[in-house]
């Protein structure tokens, strides 16, 4: 079910129209369930991303690059102390139009606020008639939205591991993701459920420097395959 839950938070938009990005700075995705606690921390500049794996069982700091205007997305790392980018490209389907596959999900704002990180969030309750329901606390106020968020995972998600694309943009063509950023996601179900959290926020302007592959040797997977 983390997977599920993952996938509607990786929403992907390529062809709807969405609120210009004006976040920069960083942020922590904790991703945690009744079992485990998985810990990403976020830098976004611009129209780039950076998502950095806070796993203990990683043997070296791997970073992953990517652009809201290339296709290709970039693991950084180092091998013997050289720096290393093994460059991956997003395959994206024949069709990118989210409103044409619209699914049959209901959302419904209860009128409770709170206050997340200084940002004043609503919830939003989401159902997909198949049975699974979500508890959204979302936002309109930070500058970035689900949707853009999940353009840069989705492709991250697609171009690594080679999800199910279909499966991570189907609820794209709301407003809700179009026009929030959920700073909270919890699963209703009373045992195993999966909850996202984004935490320490912080609006700061990050280097170019950070967001290239300048002084990287590029690997690409696509040529070593062939």
């Amino acid at each position: 079910m983390k997977k599920v839950i993952i996938a509607l938070f990786m929403v992907w938009c390529a062809s709807a129209k969405i609120m210009a990005q004006t976040f920069e700075g960083t942020f922590v995705m904790h991703v945690q369930d009744d079992n485990s606690v998985n810990i990403m921390n976020i830098a976004v500049r611009k129209d780039k991303l950076i998502l950095q794996p806070m796993d203990p069982t990683i043997p070296k700091p791997v970073k992953v690059l990517i652009s809201q205007h290339s296709n290709d997305v970039y693991v950084l790392t180092e091998e013997q102390g050289m720096k290393v980018a093994i460059k991956y490209t997003f395959q994206p389907p024949a069709s990118l139009a989210a409103d044409s596959i619209k699914p049959n999900v209901s959302f419904q704002e209860t009128g409770k606020t709170k206050t997340l990180e200084g940002y004043t969030c609503k919830e939003v309750l989401l159902d997909n008639h198949i049975g699974q329901q979500l508890q959204l606390w979302v936002t309109s106020e930070l500058g970035m939205t689900m949707a853009q968020f999940s353009e840069y995972l989705g492709k991250f998600s697609a171009a690594l591991n080679g999800g199910d694309y279909y499966d991570v943009t189907k609820y794209n063509a709301y407003d809700i993701y179009k026009n929030n950023m959920a700073l909270e996601i919890k699963e209703v179900k009373e045992k195993d459920a999966t909850v996202i959290l984004i935490k320490k926020i912080v609006k700061t302007s990050l280097p170019e420097s950070d967001f290239s592959t300048e002084g990287y040797m590029v690997v690409d997977v696509n040529e070593l395959q062939k």
